[in-house]
């Protein structure tokens, strides 16, 4: 009871809330029915809504969707503080300053996507890859028509991609969302094998970013400065790692990954401050790759 009475009064003094007890019934209620906090007040129906978006995550990207749901709705709570904050009338100069994002393009498929794989239907879209053709000293590339048995849609660094059955090759395919026009969602059921199933729920296990491997998991051991180290402890690099040592001269973290283009380019990020004790091919792939762009100067 002492903890609701705070919580009262909290809404009353830092949301204006217009808060009163009624005798008659026992109970507290708004004296304006239409007061929200924010204007951004979840019905009943909304949160029906959301309990209908947590199944249909569920099914397209798996159980733990439901922790992912729930730091979402985190960070919701998070904005409506700060959007309170910063709303104040005595705020007279600007005190956060946030680098811009350049978001994906195609966002608005996502949510043709989730129809399309919660109804068990096949879609068809035009798809251009990074990777054009020169022809006659000209750059020439016609989109490609594709059929896809769609499975599920993961974001990574802010763009979408869609991960399906592709039927002609006979197993998953993964196609960037703003290299795709003209989506389509057929009528056609889809129709995935068992074990084309059960590789793609398992793909991101093992996988760092979104390009596939064709190398097994291996166990990964980088050695990172002790300053890298304390951000790669507050920040992991991928759900498998662990802290193997971390003294005052260096951290050593563990990755199960199967090693792949991503997580190359993820580690060339560290600079001087990472060195790649094993696998020997990824050690092997670093030094060419570095070399490489030392060349270039």
């Amino acid at each position: 009871m002492s903890s609701l009475e705070k919580d009262i009064q909290r809404l009353r003094e830092d949301h204006d809330a217009p808060i009163a007890y009624d005798k008659r019934r026992n109970g507290y209620y708004y004296t304006d029915p239409q007061f929200r906090l924010l204007r951004l007040m979840l019905s009943p129906d909304d949160m029906e809504a959301l309990d209908y978006a947590r199944e249909v995550l569920t099914a397209t990207q798996g159980a733990s969707v439901a922790g992912e749901l729930a730091n979402a709705l985190q960070k919701v709570r998070q904005s409506l503080d700060i959007i309170r904050e910063v709303k104040t009338e005595t705020l007279t100069r600007r005190v956060v300053y946030v680098e811009e994002r350049i978001l994906g393009g195609n966002r608005h498929y996502v949510p043709v996507l989730i129809r399309a794989i919660n109804q068990n239907r096949q879609i068809t879209f035009h798809y251009r890859k990074h990777e054009t053709a020169i022809e006659a000293g000209a750059i020439a590339e016609i989109p490609k028509l594709r059929l896809l048995h769609p499975i599920l849609l993961r974001e990574v660094a802010d763009s979408w991609y869609v991960i399906g059955y592709d039927e002609p090759s006979g197993k998953e395919r993964t196609f960037a969302l703003d290299r795709m026009s003209d989506l389509d969602i057929t009528n056609d059921p889809c129709a995935v094998p068992d074990d084309v199933l059960t590789n793609v729920s398992e793909l991101f296990e093992h996988i760092y970013g979104i390009t596939d491997s064709s190398g097994p998991v291996e166990e990964i051991l980088l050695r990172f400065s002790p300053l890298f180290g304390r951000y790669v402890k507050a920040k992991p690099i991928h759900q498998t790692q662990e802290v193997v040592r971390d003294t005052d001269e260096e951290c050593v973290v563990r990755l199960r990954l199967a090693p792949n283009r991503d997580l190359l380019m993820h580690l060339r990020s560290y600079g001087e401050h990472l060195t790649v004790l094993q696998p020997e091919n990824l050690v092997k792939e670093m030094k060419e790759s570095l070399q490489s762009t030392l060349s270039r100067y």
